[in-house]
């Protein structure tokens, strides 16, 4: 990502340093989404693969550990930018597009493996309906059905809105950037960043327990605010 800068700016270093600002933030709010999608297929993998196990495997700790190392991760991707400047940028372009794409295989992987597990599940629940299976363990597999449903669709957003960034990048790495490829960037990057404001609609939208929590929180709000 390349903003012009005047080079008869009396404010070149304001400039300069807004610059900086804007790629360290849009970076870091750009892995901060991405890799929080990656973690939340992981979890969606655990639960559906190891539903037995899964309050062992994720315990509080741990994900609470995971979060930090999420935005840490997104707080030093996002400055890899600051190492390289000029002719050197394509460096950086590049560190970035492995990165993407290693993590789009992984998701793409990881749903993969989920339909699988979710399709012979299914299978095993007809043969147990058939048979025995009390009413709790039946809707505690419909529910970690549903919520890999959810994040399936909250992925498919995501691919919409990040995937032409990617190739974006990748056509960059190969070339010059270009008036219409810098219109393109501005485009892509809005993109980008409708995800974040789309994801919460999605999650409401397909799951029952968020959508009744930002109720009731909207109703305390209106309750409080409103009076």
């Amino acid at each position: 990502m390349i903003l012009p800068l005047n080079a008869t700016s009396q404010n070149r270093t304001t400039i300069q340093n807004t610059r900086i600002a804007f790629v360290v933030t849009s970076y870091f709010l750009f892995y901060a989404s991405f890799l929080s999608v990656l973690a939340l297929t992981v979890d969606r993998f655990l639960a559906i693969t190891f539903h037995l196990r899964y309050q062992e495997i994720v315990t509080h700790n741990r994900a609470v550990f995971v979060v930090i190392l999420l935005f840490l991760v997104s707080g030093f991707l996002s400055t890899v930018n600051l190492w390289f400047t000029g002719e050197e940028f394509t460096r950086a372009l590049k560190i970035h597009t492995v990165c993407e794409i290693l993590c789009l295989i992984i998701i793409a992987i990881l749903y993969c493996k989920i339909y699988l597990t979710v399709r012979r599940h299914r299978k095993q629940i007809q043969v147990l309906q058939v048979r025995e299976q009390n009413g709790r363990e039946r809707a505690n597999d419909a529910r970690r059905f549903k919520l890999a449903g959810s994040t399936f669709c909250a992925y498919l957003v995501f691919l919409v809105c990040y995937l032409p960034i990617i190739c974006l990048n990748i056509v960059l790495i190969n070339s010059v950037l270009s008036k219409t490829i810098f219109h393109f960037q501005h485009y892509f990057l809005t993109l980008v960043l409708l995800n974040s404001s789309l994801n919460p609609l999605i999650y409401c939208w397909k799951m029952r327990d968020i959508r009744q929590s930002v109720i009731d929180i909207l109703l305390v709000c209106y309750n409080y605010f409103g009076r």
